[in-house]
């Protein structure tokens, strides 16, 4: 693991050591493949008492491997002038070692005791702070077998509750979450964006308590399946031949059979996994099931899951805008009924009158 110190010993002390934009070359997101994770520069408030070494990450122009610089020790406060120059040289993320990502969640999931409902609604970024939690838990959950339980499905649950309360509490809340919605690399990013414009259609159709709470983590959850389907099918960036295109059609039942076996977790938000890639017209999988016979979860998100990943992109296909995103949805309806009539007109409205 390539981590440094800072220089005459002085650890922790980044005024005093010479950093400027040149120096700080990498990419902004990144770092498992040297043994680090990202974490967002907002979520380390100043005077703010560190659970772990965190550091920046530099790379020069003649640097072929980054060099993770020890900003603020374990321990050790986080000072208003350290934060104060990280700002100033745009140094949106700090780096923490991937062997303390439950430490790091444990102090996210605690600041978020002290987060009103009122600053989420009128600030993006005291906003994204709580999706900064929601994406580092999935990170864990979908990544460790042993992070799986109850407890943790809890903490997940806590974030859900607190998006919720954002979107309730603001008349603009479509537009606030659509701004804090491009986060990490893609799968995660994209079960964060179906959870929260899930979340926010469900408030629109007047759903709430428990019932958009479980709704919630099985839209986090929908996509778990994938992490089970090899990095170069996910990430090819032409089209996916016959073999390739059967392991990602296995994905809703690998993930329904990683999450069935928790407690916590009620029938309705499991069933809405395995069957979020079924078509009205029984057209889609695992099981081919038609109209009725799909849970009604599952027709919502079938509809979130497909606008969801048109408007962000692929590999292989460029991001459409929503409005053609919308409108090659209807058409699909009216050649297919893929989706639920009652539901995909209910959205339509809910994003024109979100705008």
């Amino acid at each position: 693991m390539p981590t440094n110190s800072l220089p005459n010993g002085r650890e922790g002390h980044i005024l005093d050591y010479h950093l400027d934009a040149s120096k700080i070359l990498a990419p902004p997101a990144g770092g498992e493949g040297e043994g680090f994770s990202p974490l967002p520069l907002r979520n380390l408030g100043p005077g703010t008492r560190m659970p772990v070494d965190v550091f920046i990450k530099c790379k020069t122009k003649d640097q072929d491997q980054p060099d993770y610089i020890l900003c603020c020790a374990k321990g050790q406060v986080f000072q208003r002038d350290w934060h104060r120059k990280l700002k100033t040289l745009k140094v949106p993320w700090v780096y923490f070692p991937l062997q303390d990502i439950e430490a790091v969640l444990d102090y996210l999931h605690y600041n978020l005791k002290d987060l009103k409902p009122e600053e989420c609604c009128t600030s993006p970024d005291k906003a994204a702070i709580v999706l900064d939690a929601m994406l580092l838990w999935m990170q864990h959950f979908f990544m460790m077998d042993r992070f799986r339980t109850g407890p943790k499905l809890e903490m997940a649950l806590d974030c859900i509750d607190r998006v919720f309360e954002f979107i309730k509490g603001s008349k603009a809340y479509l537009s606030l979450i659509m701004e804090i919605r491009h986060h990490d690399e893609y799968l995660f990013k994209h079960s964060l964006n179906v959870c929260t414009i899930g979340l926010a259609f469900l408030n629109y159709l007047g759903v709430a308590g428990q019932e958009a709470r479980f709704f919630g983590v099985g839209a986090l959850l929908h996509d778990l399946g994938m992490t089970q389907v090899p990095r170069t099918v996910l990430q090819k960036p032409g089209p996916l031949v016959d073999e390739e295109m059967k392991l990602i059609m296995r994905h809703p039942l690998q993930s329904y059979y990683m999450i069935k076996h928790l407690s916590t977790l009620p029938k309705d938000p499991v069933i809405m996994v395995q069957q979020h890639h079924e078509n009205g017209d029984g057209s889609g999988y695992p099981l081919g099931l038609s109209g009725h016979s799909i849970h009604p979860w599952a027709k919502i998100m079938r509809i979130i899951d497909s606008y969801e990943s048109v408007t962000s992109g692929r590999p292989w296909r460029a991001a459409k805008s929503p409005k053609d995103t919308l409108w090659d949805m209807r058409h699909e309806w009216e050649k297919s009924q893929v989706y639920d009539s009652a539901l995909l007109r209910a959205f339509i409205k809910f994003l024109g009158d979100a705008n």
